[in-house]
């Protein structure tokens, strides 16, 4: 399995993957909403943040909210 995350959204094995559409045992969720683009290396740079010597529990939180509201 290969995954990919670049300008267009998140990619497994080369193809478009929605995280909002969810697949268990043949039963499916899926939706047509368009999900918002994402700055790559901004989302790794705020999550990199997180892990420093200094950082405390609230500030990865914060990083973790500053990625998931894009």
């Amino acid at each position: 399995m290969k995954i990919g995350f670049n300008k267009g959204g998140l990619t497994i094995d080369g193809k478009k993957f929605n995280p909002l559409d969810l697949s268990v045992d043949g039963h499916g969720i899926e939706t047509d909403d368009n999900l918002p683009n994402a700055e790559p290396f901004e989302c790794l740079e705020n999550l990199s943040s997180a892990r420093g010597e200094g950082a405390t529990r609230l500030d990865q939180i914060r990083a973790l909210r500053s990625v998931l509201r894009r």
